[in-house]
């Protein structure tokens, strides 16, 4: 590509580069948090494959170091149903998904939903890599005048 072709490639993309949100990968170290949901990206890979991006903010821990910090809680995707259809069941307080629309409408409402999840590091067989995954385990019901109803 010339100098050329490749000035106007960044003048075509420059506006796209200013509101795209910085990468991080960051996870906190394995343990127990409670979070919350505060954005739910979603889209479709290679025009194919549907895919959902949870990402939290950790709310309260004892020592109050990361308090506040944000990392992603899942990348779930139309490739690995069962693994989307367990997270949309806890999101939906237990309670059984049957069809994917109704999987997105809860991932996608998720936003303000406090959870207790739990970090955990595993080491791949097949690679030998170490993964680090957010588990969704519970949603905590948030108290709202005298009735007790989830977020």
């Amino acid at each position: 590509m010339s100098d050329l072709g490749f000035e106007q490639l960044l003048a075509e993309h420059n506006a796209a580069f200013k509101d795209a949100r910085e990468f991080s990968d960051w996870m906190p170290p394995d343990d127990k948090y409670i979070v919350t949901i505060i954005k739910c990206d979603k889209g479709v890979f290679e025009g194919t494959q549907g895919w959902w991006k949870l990402t939290a903010r950790i709310e309260k821990r004892e020592d109050g170091k990361l308090n506040g910090q944000e990392f992603s809680a899942g990348f779930y995707s139309t490739k690995q149903l069962g693994i989307l259809k367990q997270t949309a069941r806890v999101l939906n307080n237990g309670a059984a998904i049957d069809s994917l629309a109704l999987a997105n409408d809860v991932m996608m409402k998720s936003v303000g939903t406090i959870l207790n999840v739990e970090i955990i590091t595993t080491t791949s067989k097949k690679d030998g890599r170490e993964y680090t995954n957010c588990r969704l385990k519970e949603v905590i019901p948030v108290q709202v005048g005298d009735n007790t109803t989830p977020p």
